[in-house]
């Protein structure tokens, strides 16, 4: 079977986040499978070498009208889509949803394919609440067709779903599932000496943080967490790992609280050496909110999945989908919402009881290989396009 991957979101060169990990974790897992795909996106993607791959670039204007320029790339995907199309010859079009893009509809009906529309949250929702929005009636129009027109919605987590059933969408064609991880790239046998040594860690208990700081990710919670943590234990450690908007606000809390010694921010990282930052740190942290309208946490953080597949104890908040992923005390401790008092309380309790950090590193560690592999993850996509082919 042979997918076209379609990404249509401006992302300019940024090819690192939890996105990016997310498209390659999926085509790893076609490829696994026995599958094969051709891409096509608006930039760069981190794709095996040798598969197809067609750029289809916005216009060098798109940052002084964003939202009429997004219109205006739909006709450039269904000009180049048509094209490639032929070429290719795919049996269905994966595509993750982006703001005001509906062309993977039309593309799918044109050649009589099955479309799998990824739905990570509603673009109207995200550019209302974290951004700003001006054409909001195209933007959610086009989200209105994609959804109609979808033969299968893969979204990533039971909270999305809900939400589409909500909006009338038939929950036939709603699939959950959730983000995964390769759990041979990320392993327990990773040496994380040389990251230990950079930092000057050899001798400390490390807790650590990867991530796109974003209003989700629990930031501001991390670092008010440092100074109550090594209050108790001054042999704990903060490795930071990422950038964002919030950087300059945990700085800050950092800065006031006057435990700069005991955190280090290291900015972005390549993806290739996430796995090395990880084995670098004693537990892992997953401190996330609710969103700030008040609604549940929608998401699927691909970096939980990651924590995991390191078989290193975590320490989270349970809100949304985690709460479903992780069980407290059996793969994870499970920490008070926005309490970065509990969240230090739960980092002294592992840098005190390495039983309890092996345990729980043992048993995310089997979760992560046997039901949230990337492999897994493009087997629910399968399964459910198979049906649609044979008829």
């Amino acid at each position: 079977m042979k997918a076209l991957f379609l990404r249509t979101d401006f992302y300019g060169h940024l090819t690192h986040g939890g996105s990016f990990s997310h498209t390659k974790g999926f085509l790893d897992g076609l490829r696994a499978l026995g599958h094969s795909y051709a891409v096509m996106s608006s930039g760069p993607l981190p794709i095996d070498d040798g598969m197809p791959f067609y750029q289809i670039p916005y216009s060098p204007l798109y940052r002084n009208l964003p939202e009429v320029l997004s219109v205006a790339y739909n006709y450039q995907v269904l000009r180049e889509g048509r094209r490639i199309i032929v070429r290719e010859k795919p049996d269905f079009i994966y595509h993750r949803h982006s703001e005001f893009n509906f062309a993977s509809s039309v593309l799918a009906r044109e050649i009589g394919i099955p479309l799998v529309l990824e739905f990570n949250g509603s673009e109207v929702w995200v550019k209302k609440n974290w951004g700003r929005i001006y054409l909001e009636y195209l933007c959610r129009r086009a989200e209105q067709v994609q959804l109609e027109a979808a033969n299968v919605i893969p979204v990533v987590s039971q909270v999305i779903k809900d939400d589409l059933i909500g909006m009338g969408i038939d929950s036939a064609k709603i699939v959950v599932n959730p983000n995964g991880v390769d759990p041979e790239r990320f392993n327990p046998s990773v040496d994380g000496s040389t990251v230990r040594k950079k930092y000057g860690f050899q001798n400390n208990f490390v807790a650590g943080f990867v991530g796109t700081f974003g209003a989700w990710h629990g930031v501001e919670v991390l670092a008010r967490s440092i100074k109550p943590t090594v209050a108790q234990n001054p042999n704990v450690r903060f490795l930071i790992v990422g950038d964002g908007n919030l950087r300059g606000e945990v700085e800050r809390i950092i800065q006031e609280d006057g435990v700069g010694k005991y955190a280090v921010l290291t900015g972005s990282v390549p993806y290739s050496d996430i796995p090395a930052h990880l084995s670098a740190c004693d537990i892992l942290l997953s401190p996330h909110v609710q969103n700030q309208d008040g609604t549940v946490f929608f998401g699927s953080p691909t970096k939980l999945f990651e924590y995991m597949g390191m078989g290193k104890p975590i320490v989270a908040s349970g809100v949304g989908q985690i709460g479903d992923i992780l069980t407290d005390n059996f793969n994870a401790l499970l920490m008070k919402h926005r309490d970065h008092a509990d969240l230090a309380d739960k980092i002294q309790k592992l840098a005190m009881d390495p039983n309890l950090c092996r345990r729980l590193g043992n048993a995310a560690r089997t979760d992560a290989i046997n039901r949230f592999s990337w492999k897994r993850n493009a087997e629910r996509v399968i399964e459910a396009v198979k049906p649609l082919l044979k008829t």
